[in-house]
C-alpha cells in the first residue's frame, strides 16, 4: 500500500513540475534568452548571505557564480542548491521610450528581475 501511495505522489509531483515548466515557457514567447547562470547565493534583508536559492522576494539580490547578480521584482518560493537560472529579456515600448524587461526561470518557475 505504501508503495502505491508513494508511486501516486511521484506521478503527481512529476506532472506538477512539467506543468510549471510548460507554463513558464508558454509565458516566454517573444522573449530572448540572454544567458544561463548558476545561482550561488542570495542576500537576506538583514544582509546575511545564504548559499542556496530560496526563491524571490521583492528587493532580494540573487548572486551568481560569475560574480554578477540580479534583484527580484516578484515573489515566489522554491528551494535549490546551485540551480541553473535562465535569464530572458524583452524590448518594451512606452510611447516613444524603449526599455528592456528581464525575467529569470529557475526549475520551471518564472521570476521578474532587474
Amino acid at each position: 500500500m505504501n508503495k502505491l501511495i508513494t508511486g501516486i505522489l511521484l506521478i503527481l509531483i512529476s506532472a506538477s513540475s512539467q506543468a510549471d515548466f510548460r507554463t513558464a515557457w508558454e509565458k516566454s514567447i517573444g522573449w530572448t534568452i540572454e544567458s544561463t547562470k548558476t545561482i550561488d547565493s542570495f542576500e537576506h534583508e538583514d544582509g546575511r548571505v545564504e548559499s542556496a536559492f530560496q526563491g524571490c522576494e521583492v528587493g532580494r539580490n540573487i548572486y551568481f557564480r560569475d560574480d554578477t547578480y540580479v534583484t527580484c521584482t516578484t515573489e515566489g518560493y522554491q528551494y535549490g542548491y546551485a540551480p541553473t537560472a535562465i535569464l530572458l529579456s524583452k524590448h518594451v515600448f512606452y510611447g516613444d521610450k524603449a526599455s528592456k524587461e528581464w525575467r529569470m526561470i529557475v526549475n520551471g518557475k518564472m521570476y521578474g528581475i532587474k
